[in-house]
């Protein structure tokens, strides 16, 4: 009776969410020609997921969002040595199962999820273009994120909390180095990391739309807070959540960004700095360059 009832819920859930992002869709502006400019524009061409995809991956990475990846990893630095991460895991170990239960384990199921199936039925399936073209904004923005937060779990291998033996050493085991504990022992937070950026290209694809920016911004928080709280806090250290969040939060207003110019009509102009890895024979490091 409470799996159906779980899984009832996650599909009313899903079924709200493409709801509400297909009304915002549907409304039409007339006092603002710039937005109706940028409707009728949204509506003319279809985007592809493929669009930008090589400038979108470098700058998601080494543009202005890196700002936000080392944001990430300071605090994960910060919370660890201090033992925040240690005070949430043992609080959430704490608290009442079956409550909790109840109001995580749907954010769990869809984290795991809805980066599938809300894009895919955007882009696949829907037969509004505008939605299309969100989705086609989106699948683009949650594969970088899932791409770059795989990465960075093969090569930060850290163990995930556990109810009965956390520590503050514990919450600090990071086994540098390549897949050390594969991709589903690590950091930072997938879950979060992959719903973030969905939600914020949503959001920042359609910024137009207040509704949109905060049901996207306060549905990737529900679900890093899932996966910190739930499962009696086994799933993730809480700096594992905010580093993800984070993250993937950057990377897809980013790529959002980038497309949302394109459907207005702004010129899209190089950045000014950017930052790229170098990998050459014995030469490792990295590259700064800055446009005048």
């Amino acid at each position: 009776m409470k799996q159906s009832l779980a899984t009832f819920k996650i599909i009313s859930v899903l079924l709200l969410f493409t709801a509400f992002v297909g009304f915002a869709h549907a409304e039409t502006p007339s006092i603002d020609s710039t937005i109706a400019d940028s409707a009728a524009v949204d509506t003319a061409q279809k985007l592809s997921p493929f669009d930008h995809l090589g400038h979108n991956m470098l700058l998601s990475a080494f543009g202005w969002p890196l700002g936000f990846h080392m944001l990430g990893g300071a605090l994960t630095y910060k919370f660890s040595m201090e033992n925040n991460d240690l005070m949430v895991a043992r609080f959430a170990a704490r608290q009442d199962q079956l409550v909790y239960g109840i109001a995580f384990t749907p954010g769990m199921m869809m984290g795991t999820f809805f980066p599938i199936l809300v894009p895919g039925y955007m882009y696949f399936f829907s037969d509004n273009r505008a939605l299309n073209n969100t989705g086609a904004v989106a699948v683009q923005a949650t594969a970088v994120a899932f791409l770059y937060n795989n990465i960075l779990k093969a090569i930060s291998a850290r163990e995930h909390p556990d109810a009965k033996l956390n520590s503050g050493e514990r919450s600090r085991d990071f086994k540098w180095g390549f897949f050390r504990r594969g991709v589903f022992y690590g950091w930072p937070s997938g879950h979060s990391m992959t719903n973030a950026a969905m939600a914020m290209s949503i959001a920042s694809y359609n910024r137009d739309k207040p509704l949109v920016v905060a049901g996207c911004a306060l549905y990737a928080g529900y679900i890093a807070t899932s996966m910190v709280l739930g499962a009696k806090g086994e799933v993730h250290w809480f700096s594992d959540a905010v580093a993800g969040t984070l993250m993937g939060a950057s990377i897809g207003w980013y790529i959002g960004s980038v497309f949302y110019k394109e459907k207005v009509g702004e010129k899209q102009t190089p950045p000014k700095l950017t930052i790229a890895p170098l990998f050459y024979d014995d030469t490792k490091g990295a590259v700064l360059s800055v446009r005048i």
